[in-house]
């Protein structure tokens, strides 16, 4: 016989012998398939500090030829002057638009787009990112144009009229999007006297001037609080001296901007926002634990049960699936460094407010009373995979570590959070429930045509009218 045909019978042979191995098995089943869970990838952070300013992280990595780049620091919305709220969102849009050094808006746009180069700045609700993406041979012409826009940028006058156009227009879609409009009326009554429940109104966007962009800007980078981020195809001890060059004089931690204390709760409150809409908006919300706090892992079980896991939760099955009482359902759990967040939502039909509002309420009552073994391992399962699938991108990882030190909570919080979640027992959970998700308090907000008089409301706590003129 020839090598071929030896070959090609002992190929047949194993192939019988797989058969006849497999014979016995039953097929796959992906719906009981138990597989080993999923653990975060060994991706190393480097720190170290640009000379006596910020800390920066960065992960090497040459399997892509990119650079990413971030400047981060402590600011936001939050830290706006009452009578000048939304400054932080003009000051992105002007910054970012204005130009820079000699370089007009539209030269240094130019700049960018002719070696493909994207370049990204936005002050948040209480964070300022700064990103830059660009190719390794191209990184000494990014970093010089990274520094004249935060070092010297124009504010061209006419880009911050723009801004504020911008803004004043945001705001008008705002009040006419029933979602957005629901939630920006619950952070207000639950941040009561608090800045996190600030927002801006057209007349206070109206008396931002450029002069306090400028002011906004300068401060930020004299008594600001920064840090920075690389990942990417490069050398950190020749990327290290060149970011200390450009950014070491930046503030580790100026003070300007302190982390702020924690919201009191407001009383139960019904915040009532008559508007003539097809569908009407239902949101329970109230204070929860903290980042650190030992809540944290059973919270987010609890949330992913209640309504946060799509299809399977208990506020989607029971309301939508079953009743078909609304256009979209779920539950939120937000955990910020002092508190959190969390909460309930509803989309319905203006006639079906009462009644999603009384399931609702029934739903969040009973998950500590129902929880099973079974639904807490899948939503551990589940949280976990989810949660390891971010760090598929080790920008996250490093972001995570920037916004972790400028919160001030341990640096490796996200490193730890798989083991967090994993070791929530069904006795923590229920625990957390009860204590948490109580709809007796916090604040309830409803948006549609619907009529402030109505008793109903009052069984949710004060009732408080707003009104929205157009």
């Amino acid at each position: 016989m020839s090598t071929k045909g030896c070959f090609r019978k002992a190929v047949l042979v194993l192939a019988a012998l797989g058969l006849t191995a497999c014979a016995g098995r039953r097929p796959l089943d992906p719906r009981t398939a138990e597989f080993p869970p999923p653990r975060l990838p060994e991706i190393r952070v480097g720190q170290g500090s640009l000379e006596q300013g910020p800390t920066w992280f960065w992960v090497e990595d040459h399997d892509v030829p990119l650079v990413r780049l971030y400047l981060a620091v402590r600011a936001g919305e939050v830290y706006d002057p009452p009578e000048k709220a939304g400054l932080a969102r003009v000051a992105s849009l002007a910054w970012r638009t204005g130009g820079a050094g000699d370089l007009s808006p539209e030269d240094f746009d130019q700049a960018l787009e002719s070696r493909g180069m994207d370049l990204e700045l936005r002050l948040g609700r209480d964070k300022g990112w700064i990103s830059l993406t660009v190719l390794p041979d191209d990184l000494d012409r990014g970093l010089d144009l990274l520094a004249r826009l935060l070092w010297n940028p124009a504010f061209r006058p006419d880009r911050v009229d723009w801004a504020k156009a911008q803004v004043a227009e945001g705001l008008r879609r705002e009040e006419d999007d029933p979602q957005s409009l629901a939630f920006r009326e619950m952070r207000r009554a639950l941040f009561r006297d608090h800045p996190r429940g600030q927002t801006p109104t057209e007349g206070s966007v109206a008396r931002i001037s450029r002069e306090d962009v400028v002011a906004l800007r300068r401060r930020l980078v004299g008594v600001g609080a920064w840090t920075v981020g690389a990942v990417g195809d490069f050398d950190p001890a020749r990327l290290g001296r060149r970011l200390a060059g450009l950014f070491g004089s930046l503030p580790r931690d100026g003070g300007a901007y302190p982390r702020l204390p924690p919201p009191q709760e407001p009383a139960p409150t019904a915040v009532v926002v008559p508007r003539p809409l097809p569908q009407a908006t239902v949101v329970w919300a109230r204070i929860g634990p903290e980042r650190t706090a030992p809540d944290f892992g059973p919270m987010e079980v609890c949330d992913h049960l209640l309504g946060a896991g799509g299809f399977g939760s208990r506020l989607v099955r029971e309301i939508r699936s079953n009743r078909g009482l609304a256009y979209s359902v779920g539950s939120f759990y937000q955990a910020l460094p002092a508190f959190g967040v969390l909460g309930a939502y509803g989309l319905t039909k203006t006639e079906s407010v009462g009644q999603v509002v009384e399931l609702m309420t029934a739903e969040v009552r009973r998950l500590a009373d129902t929880l099973s073994p079974a639904e807490v391992a899948r939503a551990r399962r589940s949280l976990v995979t989810r949660y390891v699938f971010r760090y598929d991108d080790p920008a996250n990882l490093v972001r995570d570590r920037m916004g972790n030190l400028l919160d001030g909570l341990p640096l490796d919080l996200g490193d730890r959070y798989p083991d967090t979640v994993a070791a929530v027992s069904v006795a923590a959970a229920r625990r957390a429930a009860r204590t948490h998700l109580d709809p007796s308090r916090g604040v309830w907000v409803l948006v549609g045509d619907l009529d402030p008089a109505d008793p109903r409301w009052t069984r949710l706590g004060t009732v408080e009218v707003v009104r929205v003129e157009k």
